[in-house]
């Protein structure tokens, strides 16, 4: 079974040492690695995902290349234009972080994982096993030691 990385992206409100029910849902997860959207639909996939500096970027690097395959010929320029497209789909998932991070969200953590759910599963169980481990014991409270005699018994260092 393949793994995939996800980043684990936060909006800046959001603390994972206070996360709510509610809070939980401003949590996104960005599979990192090749995207067959963004390769078979690059512009419509950055704007689909509101990254806009992303699609400028692009929209500006074809018509370079299509400048390109005017000055070299056809063959060359669809050549470059091919490996931009392939380079573009394999950095998506950094490129969705990448405009998250501008839009202030944080980067709270990667996760391993087969699939989006395996990875919520996973990024979830990790979050609630630190909050039980970071919660103060629970139950009476230990007795307080001193040098004084306390109703007729003395606790001492």
């Amino acid at each position: 079974m393949q793994m995939a990385v996800y980043y684990v992206m936060t909006e800046p409100e959001v603390s994972l040492n206070h996360l709510k029910d509610t809070e939980s849902r401003n949590i996104m997860f960005v599979k990192d690695g090749f995207s067959w959207w963004a390769m078979l639909f690059p512009l419509l996939w950055a704007l689909y995902n509101r990254m806009w500096l992303v699609f400028l970027g692009y929209l500006a690097a074809v018509v370079a290349f299509v400048f390109l395959a005017q000055l070299f010929g056809s063959t060359t320029g669809g050549f470059i234009t091919l490996l931009a497209t392939l380079l573009f789909a394999m950095e998506a998932g950094f490129l969705k972080s990448w405009s998250l991070q501008r839009k202030n969200w944080q980067v709270a953590g990667f996760v391993s994982a087969a699939n989006l759910d395996e990875a919520e599963i996973r990024f979830f169980d990790r979050v609630s096993k630190n909050k039980r481990e970071a919660r103060p014991p629970q139950g009476p409270l230990a007795p307080q030691t001193s040098d004084t005699d306390v109703v007729g018994m003395t606790l001492k260092r």
